[in-house]
C-alpha cells in the first residue's frame, strides 16, 4: 500500500459535538518528542525507543495483521510492526509536528492527522490496536471516545493493548506515604512536563473500568518503578523491593498495562466514520 501522510492544516479539527481536547495538541511540539518524550535518547541514537518490540511482543503482532497505533508521537511502533511483519501500520495523532517525526521515522506507515475521539477510519479494520502512554494525557471524557473508537476500529475478537506511565497511585499513595514528616521532598514531585500534560494519571481499578466496552479485560502492574522522583536512597531501595513483591506490586510500579478484546459479534459504537465517508 502506498504510504500515506493525510493532513487537513495545521491542527485537526475538533470533531463536531465535542469540546477541544483538554491539552492543546500544540504543546506537542518537536522539542518535547526530542528532548523529553520517554525513550528521546535512544530515539535520537538509534531511531526507536526499545520499548516497542516489547510492547508488540506482549500484544502478539503476528504477521499479516493490521495494526492501529493510536497517538502514535514518533511512529516508533509503526516501524517495529512492519519490520515484524504487519501487513499494515496506521498511525493516527493529533499533533502536526508528531505526523512529521512519524513520516520521517516510518516512511511506509500510513498517518492521519486526527482527534483521538474521531479517527477517519472504517469500523472493524485492526486486528490490534495499541494505546501506549496516552491515557494520562487524555481527559476522562476523551479516554471514554478513545476507547469507544478503538473498540469501533478492531475486528471482532481484535485486541486492545494500553499502557500508562506514571500511576496516580504511585503519586497519590506511595510517593506520599514515603514523605511522611520529611519537609525536605518536594510536595508534588511531577515536573514541569507531566503538570503540563497529565490529566488523566490512572489506577488498576479506574483503567479496567474504563475498559468496560472490550471482552477478557486484563490489567496488571507494569515494570517501572520512577525511582528518580523518590529522593532517598533508603526509600529508592524500599520501592525497588516492593515492585518485586506480588502483595504490594501495584504500589511501588509506576506503570500499568492492559489487553482486552473486543467480543466476537460485538457491535460498533456511535456513528461509523469510516474512511469513504470522509472521502479518503
Amino acid at each position: 500500500m502506498r504510504p500515506q501522510l493525510i493532513t487537513a492544516g495545521i491542527m485537526p479539527d475538533v470533531p463536531e459535538g465535542l469540546p477541544p481536547p483538554a491539552v492543546p495538541p500544540g504543546v506537542y511540539d518537536e522539542g518535547y518528542y526530542r528532548t523529553a518524550c520517554g525513550g528521546f535518547e535512544a530515539f535520537e541514537a538509534e531511531g526507536v525507543d526499545p520499548l516497542y518490540p516489547g510492547m508488540l511482543a506482549i500484544a502478539g503482532l503476528r504477521p499479516g495483521e493490521v495494526v492501529v497505533d493510536i497517538g502514535t508521537g514518533r511512529g516508533e511502533l509503526l516501524r517495529v510492526a512492519l519490520e515484524r511483519g504487519a501487513a499494515r501500520a496506521i498511525g493516527v495523532e493529533y499533533s502536526a509536528d508528531a505526523v512529521e517525526l512519524a513520516r520521517k521515522t516510518c516512511p511506509p506507515a500510513e498517518l492521519h492527522l486526527a482527534d483521538a475521539r474521531a479517527i477517519p477510519l472504517a469500523d472493524g479494520i485492526a486486528d490490534l490496536v495499541t494505546l501506549l502512554d496516552v491515557a494520562e494525557h487524555l481527559a476522562p471524557t476523551e479516554l471514554d471516545g478513545t476507547l469507544a473508537e478503538a473498540h469501533r476500529l478492531l475486528k471482532p475478537g481484535g485486541r486492545l493493548l494500553v499502557h500508562t506511565f506514571p500511576t496516580r497511585t504511585f503519586y497519590e499513595v506511595t510517593y506520599r506515604a514515603l514523605r511522611l514528616g520529611r519537609r525536605s521532598w518536594p510536595r508534588d514531585p511531577r515536573n514541569h512536563w507531566e503538570h503540563a500534560m497529565h490529566v488523566n494519571e490512572q489506577t488498576l481499578r479506574g483503567l479496567r473500568r474504563s475498559l468496560r466496552l472490550f471482552d477478557e479485560v486484563r490489567v496488571w502492574p507494569g515494570p517501572m518503578t520512577h525511582l528518580e522522583v523518590v529522593p532517598s536512597p533508603w526509600a529508592r531501595r524500599l520501592v525497588a523491593t516492593g515492585a518485586r513483591v506480588p502483595l504490594i506490586r501495584r504500589l511501588c510500579a509506576a506503570d500499568l498495562f492492559a489487553l482486552a478484546r473486543r467480543a466476537p459479534g460485538a457491535s460498533g459504537r456511535g456513528t461509523p466514520r469510516g474512511e469513504a465517508a470522509h472521502g479518503r
